[in-house]
């Protein structure tokens, strides 16, 4: 009896630790270490992660690509995760229901879909695709929508109007712009969301333009299990010191830009999960089958104790079975895992900021500054240098960031080249 009993305490050890392990790669601690280039490097092998994280893995891998300027690797990188979180039915569920949730596959939460799909729209409308692009800010604003019916949140990431707003005006289609428009207007004027302020939400404004800039801001949210067991997955604010930014082109300033888009207001209004509720069920589950399993071992070990149970032979049964249930009930209770998912794409911004101008074609230099609440500015985070190119007919798109920063390519060859050309593998 005693060595089927430490055999199954044996069991039970490697069994928790298989459950428990946790295999997310942390991107957070790459970015400190290496930046960008170190995050690339970390995830050039995709097949070396467990099938569960590599949705995941990949819109690391491609945002890293995409901050480095290999703009066509990139590319490649958030379509085939795109095609997983949007047409792909992921796996594990089952076992996460008894398990870890971090069983299942990282499918996203809808402001982590909507961002693959808005930088992806953002890639084609660089690559001056605007119906491709046109396709991937819809979807944007398709996965940012939930059941109006019951109730739930409508799409209100302004910047996937803004952009839909600026493909409508290339392909000429000035009502289709002014659609994208009243809908923009129509939204809640709430200034954790966007600053209601913003000069161009209004079709004359979009005309008059000819560039737009999408300012990104600060570290986006990310998630902690808190409460019985874990079992409630917490959303917290990104910690960050810039608050705006200022824009200053071939010498002269624009002015401030706006902000357009929150991603910790976008993450807290999406609703709950229905994994939610079960993550609760499983926690008080818990507790009672520890609770029962130890009462019903202690109940046996008393019997096998007393020996006031026995066959006709005279053989000790009772108090055997009812320790063997108990043991089984409480084996079962401590597999069970009910720890949220706290697995989260923690690589994007905090803030989108917008600013729209109109310049004349040819090459122009790029100053942009960052503040802090107080105005006063953050020399580390200057960036002078960024090259824009104002063609004679369409837009001029840009995409920066205060910190950790993007690199803007110099050219097709930087947009095409391979980015592990030059690395060892």
């Amino acid at each position: 009896m005693k060595t089927s009993l430490k055999s199954g305490l044996l069991l039970l050890v490697f069994a928790l630790i298989a459950c428990g392990c946790s295999s997310v790669y942390d991107a957070k601690a790459a970015m400190k270490k290496g930046g960008w280039k170190q995050v690339m490097e970390d995830t050039r092998d995709l097949e070396s992660f467990p099938d569960r994280d590599q949705t995941l893995v990949l819109n690391y891998r491609a945002h890293s690509k995409m901050a480095l300027g290999y703009y066509e690797s990139a590319h490649a990188d958030y379509l085939r995760a795109w095609n997983i979180m949007n047409h792909g039915k992921g796996g594990g569920v089952a076992n996460a229901y008894f398990f870890s949730e971090r069983q299942k596959w990282w499918m996203g939460d809808p402001y982590e879909r909507a961002f693959n799909s808005w930088y992806l729209g953002m890639l084609y409308f660089e690559a001056n695709e605007r119906e491709d692009a046109m396709a991937c800010f819809k979807n944007t604003m398709f996965v940012d929508t939930g059941d109006l019916e019951a109730g739930q949140y409508a799409a209100d990431w302004v910047p996937a109007f803004i952009m839909r707003t600026r493909c409508f005006l290339d392909r000429g289609d000035k009502d289709g712009a002014k659609m994208v428009l009243d809908e923009l207007n129509k939204l809640p004027r709430d200034e954790a969301n966007f600053d209601p302020d913003c000069p161009w939400f209004n079709l004359d404004a979009q005309v008059d333009s000819n560039v737009v800039m999408m300012i990104e801001l600060g570290q986006g949210p990310y998630f902690t299990a808190e409460g019985n067991y874990g079992s409630v997955r917490a959303i917290n604010q990104g910690e960050y010191a810039e608050s705006f930014a200022e824009v200053w082109v071939d010498g002269q300033s624009l002015g401030q830009a706006y902000k357009i888009g929150d991603t910790f207001y976008q993450a807290i209004t999406r609703g709950g999960r229905v994994m939610d509720d079960i993550l609760k069920g499983k926690a008080i589950a818990k507790t009672a089958g520890i609770v029962t399993g130890a009462a019903a071992m202690h109940v046996g070990r008393k019997l096998l104790q007393s020996g006031a149970a026995k066959d006709s032979n005279g053989t000790v049964t009772a108090g055997a079975i009812v320790m063997a249930a108990g043991a089984v009930v409480l084996i079962a209770s401590l597999l069970m895992n009910a720890e949220a998912d706290t697995r989260g794409n923690v690589l994007l911004p905090g803030e989108t900021h917008l600013m729209m101008a109109k310049l004349p074609p040819g090459e122009h230099d790029v100053e942009i500054r960052f503040y802090d609440a107080s105005g006063r500015e953050l020399r580390d985070m200057r960036q002078q240098g960024v090259p824009l190119t104002v063609p004679e007919r369409g837009d001029a798109s840009l995409l920066v960031r205060s910190r950790p920063k993007y690199l803007v390519p110099r050219g097709e060859s930087m947009r095409t080249a391979d980015p592990y050309a030059n690395m060892p593998k």
